[in-house]
């Protein structure tokens, strides 16, 4: 017979694999296991009957909040109408169709198509494929270089990881692969100069980035990969005058912005992007 309160703790130690956690200890019983059982609006409360706030937002995902059963029905719905279909060879639905109209609307003015994955790490693999598409067709193929940021978080795959500028991600897993490098995380009070203004120190992040171009070759650099406030590495919005002077020197040798704004976007910061 089952037991709620004695297999399910077991059950957790002996088969779930949970990131960010250390597997020996925790299936061992030495480190905490904490089971989600329900959740209203921005609390969560868990099997002891414990209700906390959850202001990381369910690692980000849940900014509407819980307990929202307006889309638990139209998801029930939609799931009794077509469970799902894929998006290949000119495949869609009317609910792929018109979601993907709806985010073009509320999005920046230069967008014009939507791709939808699975996750953030998923997204920024696709792009890195795109970028290097985009590169190869136009008859760059050397062209293929990515600089993103110290600090930064772009996912936890082999090419995503890489990208992530957070030696946590990096230490046993063989990480960064090449050929991703790192240049300055916009962290204005850590800087290692305290006379400098913020604008200055906007200045300097973008003289190290353009020195870092050059030494490479902006023949060979593909793409810049950022996110518009670092969140993993801080939720530290960029000092005055950073994004100007970035772009600046990407418009200057014909490198692409991505604007990894999986954190960032769709409301969670007060405004769509």
């Amino acid at each position: 017979m089952f037991d709620r309160e004695n297999d399910l703790p077991a059950w957790d130690r002996d088969h779930f694999f949970h990131p960010s956690t250390p597997a020996g200890q925790h299936a061992r019983g030495e480190t905490p296991a904490r089971r989600i059982v329900g959740g209203e609006g921005v609390h969560i409360v868990d099997s002891t009957g414990k209700r906390s706030l959850d202001a990381f937002g369910g690692l980000y995902c849940v900014n509407v909040g819980y307990g929202r059963t307006e889309i638990a029905e139209a998801m029930a719905d939609q799931a009794r109408d077509l469970a799902y279909y894929h998006a290949y060879a000119g495949h869609g639905t009317e609910a792929s169709i018109t979601l993907a109209r709806m985010i073009i609307e509320r999005a920046p003015k230069t967008m014009s198509r939507v791709y939808f994955g699975l996750s953030g790490s998923d997204a920024n693999e696709t792009n890195i494929k795109l970028v290097w598409y985009y590169n190869n067709i136009l008859g760059r193929p050397e062209k293929k270089k990515i600089i993103s940021r110290w600090r930064g978080y772009h996912g936890s795959g082999i090419m995503t990881g890489s990208l992530t500028g957070l030696h946590l991600f990096h230490t046993n897993f063989d990480l960064p692969r090449a050929p991703i490098l790192h240049t300055d995380a916009p962290y204005y009070f850590h800087r290692d100069d305290l006379s400098l203004t913020e604008d200055q120190f906007s200045a300097r992040c973008a003289q190290r980035l353009e020195e870092m171009i050059l030494a490479e070759g902006p023949d060979t650099i593909a793409a810049f990969w950022a996110e518009p406030v670092l969140g993993t590495g801080g939720i530290v919005p960029p000092p005055a005058g950073y994004w100007p002077a970035i772009q600046a020197v990407l418009t200057k040798y014909d490198i692409l912005l991505v604007a990894d704004e999986v954190v960032t976007g769709f409301g969670r910061l007060g405004s769509m992007f």
